[in-house]
């Protein structure tokens, strides 16, 4: 099977071509099957159709990076005290329109998660955050292949103090762990910048080293608060080719609307 990569945010707009949808059974995440091959234009799909086909390329090597997971776990520390909040189907509607772009690769799947106790992204020094125990609900649409996951996340807190304190404790991490040692000889290092958009937002990247030679195993997407949420677009593959900040800036584009949708629902003040 070969290993597959991910284009940049600026092709994340096109339509993806001869494409057929298949469900992937993983356990605790709610999958959805299209029942009918639609094709769906760019102009239908514009700067909303955050995905699109992953690129296919030859097998890396046996240093391939071991994604980061994106799948709920019962052990994940969230708000368990307070009832859990579940997210307006208006605010998430883009997500269902998104997954019916039909997909063709094989092993790739669209799958979608409700709940509060995801797994960290954006987590440069590893582990769960303080913030994480305040968390009252969330909502992920991903999609998965065997070698690369893209996905937008939306996670509701307690309040607007405690999603300010996410963001907060993120860019710390991105500045204390900006050369994360990973053992064995291997670093991950972080690039980060603040973008104008939102409550506060910023992009971030990673690119995994052998010392000055790059390895496959990145990560790069924009998380932005806005209120009590916080929404992160994210990729992570087996590129080998470290991420720009201009390239991850551009991810914004897709973020923006969301960031003006919430700024109008009174839940999130």
């Amino acid at each position: 099977m070969g290993a597959l990569s991910l284009p940049p945010a600026a092709a994340w707009n096109h339509s993806p071509a001869d494409v057929v949808f298949k469900v992937m059974p993983l356990h605790g995440w709610r999958s959805r099957r299209v029942a009918i091959t639609v094709a769906i234009g760019a102009a239908v799909i514009g700067v909303s159709a955050l995905f699109i086909v992953l690129q296919i390329r030859p097998q890396v090597a046996a240093d391939a990076a071991v994604l980061p997971p994106i799948m709920p776990t019962a052990d994940a520390p969230y708000a368990s005290a307070e009832p859990q909040f579940h997210i307006p189907a208006e605010v998430t509607a883009s997500d269902d329109a998104r997954s019916k772009i039909v997909l063709t690769q094989p092993e790739v799947h669209w799958v979608f998660a409700d709940g509060a106790n995801f797994p960290p992204l954006v987590s440069p020094c590893g582990g769960y955050l303080p913030s994480d125990s305040a968390r009252v609900g969330g909502h992920q649409l991903a999609l998965v292949s065997p070698q690369a996951w893209k996905l937008s996340r939306m996670v509701v807190y307690r309040d607007v103090d405690a999603a300010r304190q996410a963001m907060s404790e993120r860019r710390s991490a991105l500045e204390q762990c900006a050369r994360h040692d990973d053992g064995n000889g291997i670093a991950t290092v972080w690039i980060w910048q603040p973008l104008q958009f939102g409550d506060e937002a910023f992009a971030a990247g990673s690119q995994r080293y052998r010392g000055s030679t790059a390895l496959h195993g990145h990560q790069r997407g924009v998380v932005m608060r806005q209120g009590r949420t916080l929404v992160t677009f994210f990729d992570s593959g087996q590129f080998d080719v470290p991420p720009t900040l201009t390239e991850i800036g551009s991810y914004a584009n897709v973020a923006k609307p969301f960031a003006t949708k919430l700024a109008s629902e009174s839940w999130n003040q």
